[in-house]
């Protein structure tokens, strides 16, 4: 009995989630920080981000009858195989598919300021600032000054928006489509460190 309970205990989060959809979430708390920070490094943009995050969890809950894997190392790696496959989409057609979240009917809420600047925290642009510099050359003048304000010179939102005449939510609107074309830009620097081991095979 007690050796039952024992084996429980060190099952597999996705082997439990498999048997037990309704656990699920214990998969999602486990695991999101990771996967969003994985998806915030290479596409720069928090909402983009946000929502490649939440498709590949939703592609994930949706197949978990098919996840033969009974380690947890097993289910990382197809948890990173789902993502490698979303981000490659993206970069491919410029817009996330959310076929799975619309399967579900979930919707994706959408970001608060703390949340946004949180997961622009996790993309750590601190380390990318040589290369920031180089590739803002090429933006419109509008995004370089904002780009160059926010992350060169590390100003807040607020303190920006005020200065431009202009509201903090526009500003992360146009800072979203400035690091979404940067991330293009970027993309070997953006794939060098910071890849799950699960991905190098």
């Amino acid at each position: 009995m007690f050796g039952g309970l024992a084996r429980g205990r060190s099952q597999s989060l996705f082997v439990r989630a498999r048997e037990d959809p309704a656990r699920f979430g214990d998969v999602y708390l486990a695991y999101r920080d990771q996967v969003l920070r994985f998806f915030a490094r290479r596409t720069l943009d928090p909402e983009v981000a946000f929502d490649l995050m939440a498709e590949t969890f939703a592609e994930m809950f949706s197949g978990l009858s098919g996840f033969v894997g009974e380690t947890e190392g097993q289910g990382r790696a197809w948890m990173w195989s789902i993502a490698k496959h979303e981000l490659i989409d993206w970069r491919r057609t410029g817009e996330v598919e959310r076929r799975n979240l619309e399967r579900l009917a979930l919707p994706v809420p959408s970001l608060g300021p703390e949340e946004y600047e949180r997961i622009e925290e996790l993309a750590d642009l601190d380390r990318l600032k040589p290369a920031l510099l180089k590739a803002l050359a090429e933006l419109p003048e509008t995004q370089r000054l904002v780009l160059h304000e926010r992350f060169i010179n590390g100003r807040d939102y607020d303190a920006i928006a005020q200065q431009l005449g202009t509201t903090a939510v526009s500003l992360r609107m146009r800072v979203s489509r400035g690091l979404r074309q940067l991330s293009q830009e970027l993309a070997a620097e953006l794939e060098d460190d910071e890849t799950p081991q699960e991905l190098v095979r």
